[in-house]
């Protein structure tokens, strides 16, 4: 009897024990794994994304750079895109990659080609070496010939004449910079901020926005998320103006303004706050405008 009791109680701790023993997690590491899948998948894609941009309707090279912080002369020349830069909706555009130089590819093979030439001159140097007493007489002859040298010399500085002409009027437009609105800075530029590319100038709605330089614009558009109404003006130097979160504009692509010029009207930014947002590119990089501004 005793031992039927104790196999009996054996057996009912067997038992317990099975139940309270719990399967490994199998359905959260498979989990985990589509989890990782997913974020390899992500990470992947905006890498890819990151090496070409399709064009959309409204962009253009110039925004496209803008908004990459690429110089838009590098993703011409990338894209072997040639002046006056014009690009199509579905378009794809490379950010990166190297230029092709088929003209500097051309200029070894024509050198390559001279190199028989340079045998025959050792024939006619063992043909010559009699008259080489010859060339003595030909440096006496020299002073007849310097005259006309220095008549293409006048000719020269006559050229230059208008080269002088063209020169004036660049840095007329490169004067110094004036305020786009008249207004309180309320948030300055910071480098290490990608929130702060610019500034923000305080401004009542409507208020007119001027022209800070010369130039011509190439963007007019609200193609460029976060940056509202925009206008985009190019000048020498390679730099480029922007005017964000404008309530109107009033100038198109590829029209040429002066500084000045009134362009838009003031608006309002996502939170609500009528202000201008003012930026300057250098080569496609954001630069401090206060440095070119006037105090």
């Amino acid at each position: 009897m005793k031992t039927a009791l104790f196999t009996v109680f054996i057996s009912i701790l067997v038992l317990s024990s099975c139940s309270k023993h719990k399967p490994a997690p199998v359905s959260d590491a498979y989990g985990n794994n589509k989890r990782a899948q997913s974020h390899i998948r992500h990470s992947s894609q905006k890498k890819y994304n990151k090496k070409f941009v399709t064009v959309k309707k409204g962009d253009t090279l110039y925004s496209i750079g803008f908004r990459n912080e690429i110089d838009y002369k590098t993703l011409a020349a990338i894209n072997n895109i040639k002046s006056p830069y014009r690009i199509f909706p579905g378009q794809r555009i490379k950010l990166s990659g190297k230029v092709a130089q088929t003209s500097s590819q051309k200029k070894p093979q024509t050198t390559n080609n001279k190199k028989p030439l340079s045998t025959t001159p050792n024939v006619a140097q063992q043909t010559t070496k009699t008259p080489v007493k010859q060339p003595i007489e030909q440096p006496i002859k020299q002073p007849i010939s310097n005259p006309p040298n220095n008549k293409p010399n006048n000719t020269t500085s006559t050229t230059t004449k208008p080269v002088v002409y063209q020169e004036p009027p660049l840095p007329t437009s490169n004067s110094q910079w004036i305020w786009p609105i008249k207004g309180k800075v309320i948030k300055t530029f910071l480098a290490s901020d990608v929130s702060r590319k610019g500034i923000d100038i305080a401004a009542a709605l409507n208020q007119s926005v001027l022209a800070s330089n010369s130039g011509t614009v190439v963007y007019s558009g609200d193609g460029l998320r976060g940056y509202g109404e925009l206008i985009i003006i190019k000048h020498e130097n390679n730099l480029l103006s922007a005017y964000a979160h404008n309530s109107k504009r009033l100038v198109k692509e590829g029209e040429t303004v002066k500084q000045g010029q009134v362009i838009a009207k003031s608006g309002t930014n996502p939170s609500g706050t009528a202000l201008l947002h003012f930026e300057i590119r250098k080569n496609g990089q954001p630069v401090n405008p206060l440095g070119y501004l006037p105090k």
